[in-house]
């Protein structure tokens, strides 16, 4: 059952579970954007469990996946985190990549790429044969897109699940348009909320996750969660 309801004005969100009330009311904290950073990665790790509880009770995932979890670095402690914690003890081979994306125009008024500056891969990951590819909010196909052909020359998944608390509604189209048709029927979607609109000045999703995903984590720019290191690759690299 899929329910649509205003959320505010001009804006229509449709909820994946309309009865799950966990999810509705953390994607509704999300947009008080009084709340600190603080208490935004807290909800961020909460949803990332919840994501991942989604993933393995509804059998997209079972017991013997071999996953390698593909996250952006804003993400990786507390999004990607969460979805990481709750499946550890639940699948067979669990493996964690991280990716510094920049994004950028080539030119004013051109479609946005994301380049790789950095990335960290957990040894063992050539071994996955599934991708969880987490991201904060799915506007577009561009960071996605990057994120998963860079992973092409060592893996080949036979399931891609694309996880995020929001997308917009076309961008699942917009992706799988990026990938050969035969490869279509390796790709599911698992998300809580997909909205319609966007700030005709920002292009940001509405209502979204509140804002500028950076800002509300408490990064100051693009530039300076690039130069973040997360805690939980700097556990790995200390476990090699």
């Amino acid at each position: 059952m899929i329910t649509k309801v205003a959320v505010a004005e001009n804006a229509e969100r449709t909820w994946a579970y309309p009865n799950e009330q966990r999810s509705i009311d953390m994607l509704s904290s999300l947009l008080d954007t009084s709340s600190p950073p603080k208490a935004y990665q807290d909800t961020m790790y909460r949803i990332g469990q919840l994501l991942a509880e989604k993933l393995y009770d509804e059998q997209k995932i079972s017991s013997k996946s071999k996953i390698c979890i593909v996250s952006t670095v804003e993400d990786a402690d507390f999004l990607s985190k969460g979805v990481y914690d709750t499946l550890a003890d639940k699948v067979q081979e669990l493996y964690f990549v991280c990716v510094w994306n920049q994004r950028e125009s080539m030119f004013e008024g051109s479609a946005t790429v994301a380049p790789i500056i950095r990335k960290f891969m957990q040894p063992g990951y050539e071994n996955s044969d599934e991708m969880i590819v987490v991201k904060s909010i799915i506007s577009g196909s561009c960071v996605v897109k990057t994120n998963i052909t860079a992973l092409f020359d060592k893996i080949r998944p036979k399931k891609i699940h694309v996880v995020s608390p929001v997308m917009h509604e076309d961008s699942a189209r917009k992706l799988l348009k990026e990938f050969p048709s035969s490869y279509s029927g390796l790709f599911d979607f698992e998300f809580l909320a997909k909205d319609r609109d966007r700030d005709n000045n920002t292009g940001e999703i509405r209502p979204g996750i509140g804002g500028n995903v950076y800002e509300r984590l408490g990064f100051s720019n693009q530039a300076d969660k690039n130069q973040y290191w997360p805690k939980l690759v700097k556990s790995m690299l200390h476990a090699m």
